[in-house]
């Protein structure tokens, strides 16, 4: 069975879970049960459409982050950005916000820091989009979301979109 058609019982948080705004948890050893974690929750990104997707996101509070941006696939563990450059706006969406997307200033490179899936150190320079996607995704599993990402105006008019959110 391929990963795309497994079924997993991971589910996307939607804002206002509480879970999204949790700092996740630094894994302490890479095992089978990380690796499946991180299968699980591609597979979830892929059903959702999404380029990357964080532990919390999924519900898990491990510090766990998958991305997929062309034909690169990133299963990282304790994942955290050791330097930034330079200055882009990018449209983003959110898989937790679904129908929000914002423009946000992020750095338009970033070198990061993770284990990959076996627990060997992965040191990876990204730019452009994949650099964006890092960031976002890694500022998930330090429990900050991306409409905090926005000016204080700027959040005042997402309020209905939000609370609709909230209504379900």
């Amino acid at each position: 069975m391929s990963n795309l058609t497994k079924v997993t019982e991971l589910k996307i948080r939607i804002w206002p879970d509480k879970g999204l705004k949790k700092r996740c948890r630094k894994v302490k050893a890479v095992d089978e049960h990380t690796r499946r974690m991180l299968d699980d929750m591609y597979t979830l990104m892929k059903k959702t459409d999404g380029v990357g997707l964080a532990a919390n996101q999924a519900g898990l509070r491990d510090s766990l982050v998958v991305i997929e941006a062309g034909d690169k696939l990133f299963k990282l563990v304790n994942a955290r950005i050791v330097k930034y450059q330079g200055k882009i706006d990018f449209e983003e969406g959110c898989l937790s916000f679904p129908g929000i997307n914002l423009t946000i200033r992020r750095a338009s490179r970033v070198w990061v820091h993770a284990l990959d899936e076996y627990g060997n150190p992965l040191d990876i320079e990204a730019e452009g989009t994949l650099a964006v996607i890092f960031q976002h995704e890694i500022d998930h599993v330090s429990g900050v979301v991306f409409v905090e990402r926005v000016p204080l105006w700027q959040r005042w008019k997402l309020r209905p979109k939000l609370k609709k959110l909230t209504q379900g």
